[in-house]
C-alpha cells in the first residue's frame, strides 16, 4: 500500500472539523491589508475579513459602480496576498517524510497563486525532496477540497496508481462560479477595466469557469443572477455531477445568493452537497455577493480555453 499524506494551501477552504478527520496539512497564505497581515484562518477569520475588506471598499465608492469605483489610485489599499513561502513547505516534508509517508502537495493554480511554484522549490531544500509529489491542481477554491476528498476516498497500490487518480480528478473537476459584482476583479487585476465595466452596466453576471490551466473564463454572460444561475443548472446537462465523489457549494457573502444558486440547480442535485464561505484569499477578488459550484463531473469536463 502507498503511504501518503497530503498537503495544500489555505485557499482550498477545508474547515477545521474536515482538516482533523482527512489528516490534512494545511499551509496559510498570507493576506495584507491596511498596512496589516494576516495568516489566513489563522489570524482572522472569514467574515471579520470580508467585513474588513468589503465595507471598506464599498466607502470608496466600490458598492455604486462608476468611474470612480474603476480607478485603481486605491489599489494600494486593495488586498494582497502572499504565497506560502519555500520555507514553510520544506517544514512540512521533512514533518511527513519522517512520520514515513510521502508528501503528496495539491496547491490552487499556478496561474492565480505562485504557492505551486514555491512547492516545487522547497523540494530541492530537503535531503529526499525527490520524494516529495508536488501537483498544480489546475483549479481553486472548493475545487481543490474536492479533489482532495475525492482522493482520500481510496487506498492506492503503488504511486502510479496515486498519480492516475489525481490526473483522472483534474480533468473531471469542474468549478462553476458566478460573480454579483465585476469591480473587485478588476480591482485585484484579474479582468480589464472596460470589460468590468460594460457588464456591469449591464447587468452581466458572466458564468465563470476556470479553463484547464487554470485560468478564469467567462463561458456565458447572462443578464441579472436569476439567468446566471440558471445557466450553471442547464450547463450541468453537459458535464453531470458525479454523485460518487464529494459536491460543494461556496459563496463569499449574502448567503441567501448561494440558496437560490442551490435552488436553480435542484433537477440535478441526486445526492449529498455541502456548503462553504469562499477563502477570503480569493473572495478578495470576487467580491461580496458571489456563489460557485464545485464538483467532479461523470466524464471529462469540456474547459473552455482563453488566449494564450
Amino acid at each position: 500500500m502507498f503511504k501518503f499524506k497530503v498537503i495544500t494551501d489555505s485557499t482550498s477552504g477545508l474547515t477545521k472539523d474536515e482538516i482533523k478527520d482527512l489528516d490534512v496539512t494545511i499551509l496559510p497564505l498570507t493576506l495584507s491589508y491596511d498596512g496589516k497581515d494576516y495568516r489566513d484562518g489563522i489570524d482572522i477569520n472569514t467574515d471579520d475579513f470580508y467585513d474588513l475588506v468589503f465595507k471598506s471598499q464599498e466607502k470608496k465608492g466600490l458598492k455604486r459602480f462608476d468611474f470612480l469605483g474603476l480607478s485603481k489610485r486605491d489599489s494600494k489599499e486593495f488586498p494582497k496576498t502572499s504565497m506560502v513561502s519555500p520555507g514553510v513547505f520544506s517544514e512540512a516534508y521533512e514533518k511527513i517524510l519522517n512520520e514515513g509517508y510521502t508528501p503528496v502537495v495539491l496547491t490552487i493554480t499556478s496561474v492565480l497563486s505562485g504557492t505551486y511554484q514555491s512547492a516545487v522549490v522547497a523540494k530541492d531544500m530537503i535531503d529526499d525532496g525527490d520524494k516529495v509529489i508536488v501537483v498544480d491542481s489546475c483549479t481553486a477554491l472548493g475545487s481543490v477540497k474536492v479533489m482532495i476528498k475525492a482522493l482520500l476516498m481510496e487506498e492506492y497500490e503503488t504511486k502510479e496508481d496515486l498519480l492516475n487518480k489525481i490526473d483522472y480528478l483534474k480533468k473531471h473537476v469542474n468549478y462553476l462560479a458566478v460573480m454579483d459584482t465585476l469591480v473587485y476583479l478588476y480591482k485585484g487585476g484579474r479582468m480589464g477595466r472596460f470589460s468590468s465595466m460594460f457588464a456591469n452596466f449591464l447587468h452581466f453576471k458572466p458564468i465563470m469557469q476556470l479553463d484547464y490551466r487554470g485560468v478564469i473564463t467567462p463561458v456565458e454572460k447572462p443578464r441579472g443572477l436569476k439567468h446566471a444561475f440558471k445557466g450553471i443548472n442547464d450547463l450541468l446537462d453537459k458535464d453531470p455531477i458525479d454523485f460518487n465523489y464529494p459536491v460543494e457549494f461556496g459563496y463569499s457573502t449574502q448567503i441567501e445568493n448561494v440558496n437560490q444558486l442551490i435552488e436553480s440547480c435542484k433537477p440535478h442535485l441526486k445526492g449529498e452537497y455541502t456548503l462553504c464561505q469562499i477563502s477570503p484569499v480569493i473572495g478578495a477578488y470576487v467580491g461580496p455577493g458571489a456563489s460557485a459550484l464545485f464538483y467532479i463531473s461523470t466524464h471529462e469536463v469540456d474547459k473552455k480555453l482563453t488566449k494564450e
